[in-house]
């Protein structure tokens, strides 16, 4: 009788599972993360570029933290491969891969893709914004989904934005606390109509060099000073061949995080959420990261005998690029209708 008794149990178990489908879901758990429910997707491998950034670099780590995230929110249906600085070739280079389809993700400054969109260089202007703050507001308000709008149809989508932020001085021959003293400096820059024109108007001389390019030539005399955001700046060891830091804040870098668009048009609509998903928490991931990194790099600057000028003449330096600068970007673009949104978007913010 209790043999009997067993077995019926056992399958009044069997039965019930089955009219449940045979798994209980943990509907709770699928509602937090994207996609960590079962799919059937086909298994993706992205390739995911951090072009011109050493591995440590605040850029490279928020790369990692995707590949992190997009492994676990799909259960490692979606993979990425991260590769970093010139591991895939030059910045330029990896900048054309991704928007012919040879590379999945690249990420560059908005100066590299200007050829193709014009008006994402308006984030770049010099003393657009007083902070960080300021801009990631931007980026993440109607400016920034304006531009990125402008590039469906190009071959590569301009997903969201990480950042290099606030960009500062550095140099190897004296001081910078006002322009003069930047009198016949060799100044390293992207190849951009707007920061030729505004280290012009500083007394320098602006020479384009590719990131990956720029220690050497530091080191050779080719240029004797660059600009970029601590975080960069420290990752690149620019003490090394640097003895001086102003503390300038003369404009704002996003990184602009490229998505070729025939991969993401290949993937299913559970995928591009989950991709989406973790691009999102790995940028908010990677802005305060760049927060926290900031402020270790003065202090790597200070104790490698880099002197730092923490107030430099601002003013001085705004006074020759108003309005000049600006007003080669509306040429560029044809009009100043972008530049006119963005400044009235930042002015709302103050």
């Amino acid at each position: 009788m209790k043999k009997l008794m067993s077995l019926l149990l056992v399958l009044a178990m069997v039965f019930s599972l089955t009219a449940c489908g045979g798994k209980k879901e943990d509907s709770s758990e699928s509602q937090e993360k994207p996609g960590t429910e079962e799919t059937a997707d086909t298994p993706v491998k992205l390739t995911v570029v951090s072009a011109g950034n050493t591995k440590d670099n605040a850029i490279s780590k928020g790369y990692d933290k995707f590949a992190e995230l997009v492994e676990e929110y799909s259960n490692g249906n979606i993979t990425a491969d991260v590769y970093y600085g010139s591991e895939m070739g030059s910045l330029s280079a990896c900048v054309d891969g991704v928007f012919q389809g040879t590379i999945d993700v690249c990420s560059c400054g908005p100066s590299y893709i200007s050829g193709y969109v014009p008006a994402v260089q308006v984030f770049e202007l010099p003393f657009l914004f007083n902070n960080a703050e300021e801009a990631r507001a931007t980026l993440d308000g109607e400016p920034g989904q304006y531009i990125s709008s402008l590039f469906e149809g190009s071959g590569a989508l301009l997903f969201t934005y990480f950042e290099s932020g606030m960009r500062q001085l550095m140099n190897n021959r004296n001081p910078i606390v006002e322009p003069k003293d930047m009198a016949g400096l060799k100044i390293r820059i992207v190849p951009s109509k707007t920061q030729n024109a505004t280290w012009e108007a500083f007394g320098a001389i602006p020479m384009a060099v590719d990131m990956t390019e720029t220690f050497t030539a530091l080191q050779n005399g080719t240029v004797d000073a660059n600009e970029n955001g601590m975080t960069t700046l420290a990752s690149y060891k620019m003490w090394e061949v640097q003895d001086y830091l102003s503390v300038t804040n003369h404009s704002y870098t996003p990184i602009t995080v490229m998505f070729n668009e025939k991969t993401w048009a290949s993937l299913t609509e559970n995928q591009q959420k989950i991709v989406r998903q973790a691009f999102e928490d790995a940028r908010d991931w990677q802005r305060e990261l760049t927060d926290e990194l900031t402020e270790d790099c003065y202090k790597q600057m200070e104790e490698n005998g880099v002197e730092i000028e923490w107030e430099p003449d601002t003013e001085a330096f705004k006074a020759l690029i108003d309005p000049a600068v600006y007003d080669i970007f509306n040429e560029i673009v044809g009009s100043s209708d972008v530049l006119d949104m963005t400044q009235s978007f930042v002015e709302s913010l103050r």
